[in-house]
């Protein structure tokens, strides 16, 4: 598990746009602990990854996450492996 400062250290994406990735719902943390710090697993990072991919290309946050919700994402399919 990482925490949001040990994230935003390896990525480059503020704490804040951490946190606003998950208000939308966007990302949303492995779990919440106690003190209210937000803790993020392998999976959750491999999602920001794309996430950051999807940005790159110039996307808006809302059409990343309307794309990922979608019930026939495929992560392979999106990156050309099938």
């Amino acid at each position: 598990m990482f925490t949001v400062k040990q994230v935003s250290r390896v990525t480059g994406v503020t704490p804040r746009a951490l946190r606003y990735y998950d208000k939308i719902g966007l990302l949303k943390p492995s779990r919440v602990g106690d003190n209210g710090y937000r803790y993020y697993n392998d999976e959750v990072l491999l999602r920001l990854q794309q996430i950051l991919l999807y940005r790159e290309l110039g996307m808006p946050l809302q059409d990343i996450k309307r794309i990922m919700a979608s019930p026939d994402f495929d992560v392979l399919k999106a990156f050309g492996k099938s």
